[in-house]
């Protein structure tokens, strides 16, 4: 059952809320606007980096996961943070794929093979990720395993393999975990992204299924002798067998351990897809092939499939029979169109969309565009008759990433000037307007430690404005203080926050709970 009201909901990109420190232009920028919102409508800080949003602690948002949380309702855990908390809570132990690789090894006395990159950075892989299998190894005492490790060079140190293998083979000595390095070679072969298959995927496969490569015996000596030439990176290593007792035999079980799913796709295709035609494979029969994340579109076992999305804000509106109006800029496009209804393709019945010509990044063009998008959006709020006007406004954004002081001061006052004009407009027509934020930026120009630019988006919070007449209530220097510091969700409440406006339930796969509790 839903209301009657309107809602226009603005998003201003790359607006955070950050710390009033001589280095933020929120400090310095004349905000009468913005501070009368805060002080006489619902207004509270929401999380838009790290964890709360499916990213490591460390790790600031793009545009694009951003508008697929506060779209979708949901938390889209990256990969590497999905598989560390599976560990930590101990659901990886009992990942029933990951169960089915021993018990085909168990079946058939086979060997499993661990394949994947070593690399100081977690951009595709995690060494803790392999140090679990071992353990659950362990805890079976199933000893039958053999590392194909695939060296880095890129997002590593060009010379660090040989510390990551010898840091690596201590650790398993020290837990006692089974396991034996088979092979080695470089991501040029292995990782391959450019279609060559015959002379880089080629050379690795035979590596690791026939054993054709460099014999040696021990890779730690074999990679110092090569780090004397300066010319050698890790990434180039050609392929090495160090022991060819583990090649891949019939019956064996393959894991890939990557759970970033583009480098390892050319690899991967190669012993998955029953109609590959790009060289011949020799003959093996009874795999058990598993990978970490799901890497090609064939039916095969994966650990951590991705989480379907089955709806989206957009598609519950449709169904409540309300009309929804987006607009942005074309560089912003497919922010509302796919990310923000969480790649749901269909279009939802009475939703329009309304596409203006990109932004500029010069600053006098950026300022005459802005006037004329707000004129826009303000005809439309005052003509048209819409249920849910979403607005992705995203001069904020691209002044952020200019790095610009003063600019980044001018051009805060420039938006609280013109959201004066649409409040009073929301208000006149009888629309409730929000105003949030999808990442931080603009609040964060300069880095307070160096003093250099800062143009990335940060960790900072964002704002949330229920700018709702009905709500209108002026708070106490104490409230005022609680809400302006304490940050009371994320992005992945505002889609139930809205729902909860229009007196609709949100549905079960909405993982995010109204703000409304808290005003």
């Amino acid at each position: 059952m839903t209301t009657k009201r309107r809602i226009c909901f603005l998003i201003l990109d790359g607006l955070g809320e950050g710390p009033l420190i001589s280095s933020n232009p929120q400090r310095w920028a004349k905000l009468k606007n913005f501070d009368y919102f805060k002080k006489n409508y619902p207004f509270c800080l929401l999380a838009s980096a790290g964890i709360p949003i499916g990213l490591p602690s460390y790790e600031a948002p793009n545009c694009e996961l951003a508008h697929l949380t506060i779209g979708t309702g949901m938390v889209h855990y990256k990969n590497w943070l999905r598989i560390n908390l599976a560990i930590e809570n101990g659901e990886f132990y009992k990942n029933r794929t990951l169960q089915e690789v021993f018990q085909h090894c168990s079946k058939f006395n086979s060997r499993l093979h661990l394949i994947g990159l070593i690399s100081e950075s977690k951009n595709e892989t995690d060494i803790n990720h392999l140090f679990a299998i071992l353990k659950l190894a362990q805890s079976l005492n199933f000893k039958n395993i053999y590392f194909h490790f695939i060296t880095d060079g890129i997002d590593s140190w060009p010379k660090s393999a040989s510390n990551l293998i010898q840091n690596f083979l201590k650790e398993i000595r020290k837990q006692n975990y089974p396991g034996e390095i088979a092979t080695l070679c470089g991501r040029y072969y292995a990782l391959d992204e450019t279609r060559n298959y015959t002379l880089r995927t080629q050379k690795y496969f035979l590596l690791i299924v026939e054993g054709i490569g460099t014999e040696i015996k021990n890779p730690l000596d074999f990679l110092k002798n090569k780090y004397n030439d300066e010319n050698f990176k890790d990434d180039i290593l050609e392929p090495i067998i160090i022991n060819k007792e583990g090649i891949i035999r019939d019956n064996d079980a393959i894991l890939f351990f990557h759970f970033e799913n583009k480098s390892i796709v050319q690899l991967a295709n190669a012993f998955l897809n029953p109609i590959f035609k790009e060289f011949s494979r020799p003959p093996r029969k009874n795999l058990f092939i598993a990978s970490f994340t799901r890497y090609l579109d064939f039916n095969y076992p994966v650990l951590f499939e991705e989480k379907k999305i089955l709806t989206n804000l957009s598609r519950i509106l449709s169904e409540n029979n309300l009309t929804q109006l987006k607009i942005t800029d074309v560089s912003r496009e497919k922010l509302l169109k796919d990310y923000f209804n969480g790649f749901i393709q269909e279009a939802h019945y009475k939703e329009i969309y309304k596409i203006f010509p990109a932004f500029s990044s010069d600053p006098e063009e950026l300022d005459k565009q802005s006037i004329d998008f707000i004129n826009n959006l303000v005809f439309i709020l005052q003509k048209s008759d819409f249920n849910f006007i979403l607005v992705n406004f995203p001069i904020l954004d691209i002044i952020g990433h200019k790095g610009d002081f003063k600019l980044a001061v001018a051009f805060l006052e420039k938006v609280d000037q013109l959201i004066e004009i649409i409040y009073k407009t929301c208000f006149e027509k009888d629309y409730l307007l929000i105003i949030t934020s999808d990442h931080g930026n603009i609040e964060q120009v300069i880095d307070p430690r160096t003093s250099k630019k800062d143009i990335q988006h940060n960790l900072n919070p964002v704002p949330f404005y229920l700018i709702d007449k009905n709500r209108k209530r002026e708070k106490t220097t104490t409230e005022l203080n609680f809400y302006s510091k304490k940050i009371l969700g994320s992005l992945v409440d505002i889609a139930p926050t809205i729902l909860d406006i229009f007196n609709i339930s949100p549905p079960r796969e909405f993982e995010g709970k109204s703000l409304l509790r808290y005003f």
